[in-house]
């Protein structure tokens, strides 16, 4: 790509004039004025089954005989008053653009209504200036101090608010001396300066301790506050901030210039003040221009004025260019010992096609830095490979993702904090007011089920692994990705809360009975979700009842020709008899609530510092779940029976389930999943879409990193795989079609 010159660097996309914030309501003064601006019988066949039958199912088992958490919650935790929206989980935009729709349209016009819904507060400092600021999810307990960049303002952190790796962060995003919102009576030419009238506002509102997120311009600032106030901000985070080392300005030939306050101004004359071509302008530097926020959005009239109303844009690039943490001489700067002083820890967070902010320089700086050791508490980077400078407004999900995963790495883990805390908290609520239901079936049986998010308009049969129940589905469906999900969680027959009045060996069998329970509560279309174990049954009811069971999502579950089973060293046990299924059982399987929790803890999870803690809540759901299934030995069977491809089974005949398949078959599994083989799913679920065995075909997906309990571990990494697959091939084609 053709060398850019620096001075058209940095900034966001804009637009229009600012929608009037005194005309809506928006802005409250506090403390100044405001600125301008039946008998069934097993498969006569041998059974070989090993100890691992017993894994496979059972870590299902833990599908809820894990404990999800429950912490102490103050009341300000427990208050959330980000708003009711839609789901801001959008179109997966990271490959091919699935739809004619931008991808993420959604994010905003959530955005919008939280500008619109949230007050511009006002500060009074001790230097006489007005500094602004919003806050986003009040009451969540981490604090963010977000830091904007160059001609951008609060306004930006709007999409962060409404991103589901954000619900749980209070953030303060603050409009620094010089920027749109704040007043700047003297000039401020220093981030380290900007730094300290930012602390006092904090003070001011009572943020004792946060962490702090510069983006571009805004990392120069979110530096000082870390390095210059580690009691309050713990970590910084610069994204897609200004190199360590300070920016650089070329020409047009690539050469270094330079600078005087005369050539500042004529940098910041390049910019244009009409709004369509700054908006233009500001798109060039996109990575994604095909889901770059639409110029006609409402929150671009909030960029834009934030870009054209900036007082301070000369101040902050003089800031930029003088800005140096590094014990190097640059052009602009003398060396630094900033770094070597850090008692917090700085996370970069960059991407490799951002041609505002060189890549290439922020790379070689921090590569430097680490190398070398600057920073007593260490420097971490993460890069987003396909991303730019304007990832906030073209690729918001993708920035969220990695941020989520440095956040939970870098600031929850090493304090001990449970990366999925609220959520197994929200759930264990959830539980309290969803009661159990249940309806007696011809067969003579009573199947329960529990209902959540009623009303919502894409229904999901959800069916437990193997030990699992209804509670399990509780973490699904306080997720943001399930929230316009109505779910309905079965327990079939030999689960926990049904009867197991004639035992039953078969899968098939099963989903015929589920399919009586949908029918009684007027289910008459859904998806559905068998999860381990349940893959089975879910499988059956999208291939029998395919009027009602659009689609089956098999997540982590057997593979389509049975499960094998091996124990814990890889040796296969024979066990020729349902006795010696049972008699296996008892002697592998736990029957406490301690060893139940820590057995499957160390062998099945994937993520143990997000594994639900042994003393919440909910893990008593998961023990009696567990602990209490009558059916242990009947679903094992039926694992291992389980075969719909025309292929002979370790443990069961060829057979053409798969060809008779109306219903879409969607394969969601994990790399690292020690229960359910991934290369035994993977090659057999490969060779049934290679050989088209499916008429309706069938597609996979495989979260990477991902283990058997991921729902539970690693919920939002699941959601979002699952997220993924849902919009790209059950919303798209129905788009597609007009069903």
């Amino acid at each position: 790509m053709a060398q850019v010159t620096q001075d058209v660097n940095e900034g966001m996309p804009l637009e229009e004039e600012r929608a009037k914030d005194e005309e809506t309501g928006a802005i409250e003064e506090t403390e100044a004025k405001a600125p301008e601006a039946e008998t069934r019988t097993p498969s006569k066949k041998k059974l070989i089954v090993v100890t691992a039958v017993v894994l496979a199912t059972i870590a299902l088992i833990i599908g809820l005989s894990v404990g999800l958490t429950q912490s102490n919650k103050n009341d300000d935790s427990k208050t959330n008053t980000s708003l009711s929206i839609k789901p801001a989980e959008p179109k997966n935009n990271e490959e091919t653009i699935m739809s004619a729709q931008n991808p993420n349209i959604d994010i905003f016009d959530n955005a919008a209504v939280v500008m619109n819904e949230t007050k511009l507060e006002l500060k009074e400092l001790s230097s006489g200036e007005i500094m602004s600021y919003r806050e986003f999810n009040k009451g969540q307990p981490h604090n963010l101090v977000y830091l904007p960049g160059f001609m951008t303002d609060d306004s930006l952190a709007s999409i962060l608010a409404v991103l589901p790796q954000f619900q749980d962060h209070h953030i303060i995003a603050v409009n620094p001396i010089g920027w749109n919102g704040s007043t700047m009576k003297k000039s401020v030419y220093a981030h380290e300066e900007n730094a300290d009238q930012v602390m006092e506002l904090l003070e001011a509102i009572g943020i004792d301790q946060a962490i702090a997120m510069g983006y571009s311009t805004g990392g120069g600032i979110a530096f000082y506050l870390a390095q210059k106030y580690p009691d309050v901000i713990t970590t910084a985070f610069l994204v897609h901030s200004i190199p360590l080392d300070g920016l650089r300005s070329v020409d047009e030939n690539g050469k270094l210039v330079e600078l005087d306050m005369g050539g500042l101004q004529r940098m910041v004359s390049i910019y244009p003040e009409e709004r369509d071509a700054l908006f233009q302008f500001f798109k060039t530097y996109s990575s994604h221009p095909e889901t770059f926020i639409p110029e006609d959005h409402e929150l671009v009239d909030y960029f834009y004025t934030a870009a054209v109303n900036m007082p301070g844009k000369v101040e902050a690039w003089k800031a930029n260019f003088d800005f140096n943490v590094s014990p190097i001489k640059t052009q602009y700067s003398e060396p630094s010992m900033d770094l070597a002083s850090l008692e917090s820890n700085i996370v970069v967070i960059h991407g490799l096609n951002d041609i505002a902010v060189p890549a290439d320089q922020v790379e070689h700086i921090t590569k430097l830095a680490i190398s070398d050791n600057w920073a007593p508490q260490g420097i971490i980077s993460y890069y987003n490979d396909h991303e730019g400078h304007l990832v906030f407004v073209d690729n918001p999900v993708a920035f969220a993702k990695i941020y989520r995963t440095a956040f939970e790495e870098q600031v929850l883990i090493p304090n001990g904090i449970n990366p999925n805390i609220k959520i197994f908290d929200d759930a264990a609520a959830l539980l309290e007011t969803t009661v159990r239901e249940e309806k007696n079936l011809p067969s003579g049986e009573t199947m329960s089920y529990r209902e959540y998010n009623k009303g919502q308009p894409h229904k999901l049969v959800f069916l437990p692994g193997f030990g699992g129940d209804d509670t399990m589905t509780s973490v699904l469906a306080v997720l943001p990705q399930f929230q316009d999900h109505h779910i309905i969680s079965v327990n079939p027959i030999g689960w926990y809360g049904s009867t197991m009045n004639t035992p039953l060996y078969s899968h098939e069998e099963n989903a015929d009975e589920v399919m009586e329970l949908l029918k009684l509560i007027g289910v008459d279309q859904a998806m559905a979700m068998g999860y381990s174990t349940g893959g089975g049954i879910a499988f059956y009811l999208a291939q029998k009842y395919p009027n009602v069971i659009t689609t089956a999502f098999l997540a982590h579950s057997i593979p389509l020709n049975g499960l094998r089973y091996v124990d814990l060293t890889g040796e296969v046990l024979d066990v020729e008899s349902f006795d010696d299924v049972e008699s296996m059982l008892d002697s592998f399987y736990p029957n406490d609530q301690d060893s139940l929790y820590d057995f499957i803890k160390t062998y099945f999870s994937s993520n143990p510092d997000g594994f639900p803690p042994k003393d919440h809540a909910i893990n008593l759901y998961g023990a009696e779940s567990s602990i209490n299934m009558p059916g242990k030995a009947e679903a094992t069977i039926a694992n291992s029976v389980f075969n719909v491809c025309p292929i002979q089974g370790q443990y069961s005949e060829a057979s053409n389930a798969l060809a008779l398949l109306k219903s879409k078959v969607i394969v969601i599994h994990g790399s690292e999943d020690m229960v359910v083989s991934p290369t035994q799913v993977e090659s057999v679920t490969k060779l049934a879409i290679a050989e088209q065995w499916a008429p309706s075909g069938m597609v996979s997906y495989y979260d990477d990193g991902e283990g058997h309990m991921v729902i539970i571990d690693k919920p939002t990494a699941f959601a979002d795989v699952y997220r993924k697959a849902f919009e790209e091939k059950v919303l798209h084609e129905q788009e597609q079609t007009g069903f």
